[in-house]
């Protein structure tokens, strides 16, 4: 069946309903507080502080916790105190979905255990590198700081299915952003996001909700997460010896015989899977 997160295996099986997993992943998020808002409503932080570290995060691959301490913002026992909060409030999609009432407590504990069955046949939480990758440690860097740059800055949870190489085009999405990566190394950097996925990036990065109909505005708010994170890829495998500039992203268009990004050469290819709609990561060597 593939990786999934638990909501898609109940649908899926048709346990529950498209409008019930949307019901019960808002009320998820109005439970599981991010750690700024934590910290404003105990009053350690105010919101341009929390603008100042999410700016920060944008630059550098840290926990807002760790910057808030390296800024001097917090102390260390205030940022254990709300880790420790966040950890006792969180819930799950399933026990949003039971205590809804979309899910009987019953069905709750007998779809988890077959949902967790089907999935011990996938590593997650780990990257796994196609055999035969030159520099697999900067593959992994790239598809690592993406995951991470999404949670973080996107607020898209997602699991990074196994990657798989390919000399084919990409399929058609609704956008595919490209930045070419150049100097000690050389990729080109591609994110497939559905209209759904673009939309929520793009509205984060530009901090205001962007309706669909804005395809330009998600065109360059995409653009912008891609160069973010580019810029926070080149600073890690800086550190491995690596010295790497990148150029402005920019759109691939979709013409007539599709897509021309890959060109014959060798691509790696990591799906990103969302509850809130699939991402594609593709690295394009040389």
């Amino acid at each position: 069946m593939g990786i999934k997160f638990f909501g898609q295996f109940l649908l899926e099986k048709n346990i529950i309903k498209p409008q019930e997993l949307i019901k019960a992943v808002e009320y998820q998020e109005s439970r599981n507080l991010r750690f700024g808002e934590y910290a404003l409503s105990k009053g350690y932080l105010t919101e341009k502080d929390i603008e100042r570290i999410q700016n920060e995060q944008k630059r550098t691959d840290m926990q807002f916790g760790e910057i808030a301490v390296k800024l001097g913002i917090l102390n260390s026992a205030q940022v254990e105190e709300i880790l420790t909060m966040q950890k006792n409030d969180h819930i799950f999609i399933g026990e949003a979905l039971a205590e809804k009432g979309f899910l009987s407590r019953g069905v709750l504990e007998r779809e988890l255990a077959l949902f967790k069955a089907d999935q011990s046949k996938y590593i997650t939480g780990e990257i796994i590198i196609p055999g035969g990758v030159e520099n697999p440690e900067i593959v992994r860097d790239m598809a690592d700081m993406t995951q991470k740059m999404l949670q973080r800055m996107a607020y898209i949870n997602v699991k990074v299915d196994h990657g798989f190489i390919s000399n084919e085009e990409p399929q058609r999405n609704f956008l595919l952003i490209s930045v070419l990566l150049s100097g000690s190394l050389k990729y080109e950097y591609a994110i497939s996001s559905s209209l759904e996925t673009s939309r929520l990036i793009a509205s984060k990065i530009i901090g205001e909700e962007i309706k669909e109909e804005s395809r330009e505005v998600m065109a360059d708010g995409v653009k912008e997460f891609c160069n973010i994170t580019c810029g926070n890829i080149i600073a890690k495998i800086a550190k491995r010896g690596k010295t790497v500039d990148i150029s402005p992203p920019e759109e691939v268009v979709y013409s007539v015989d599709g897509y021309h990004l890959i060109k014959g050469r060798n691509a790696i290819y990591y799906p990103l899977i969302s509850p809130k709609g699939d991402i594609t990561l593709i690295l394009v060597r040389g």
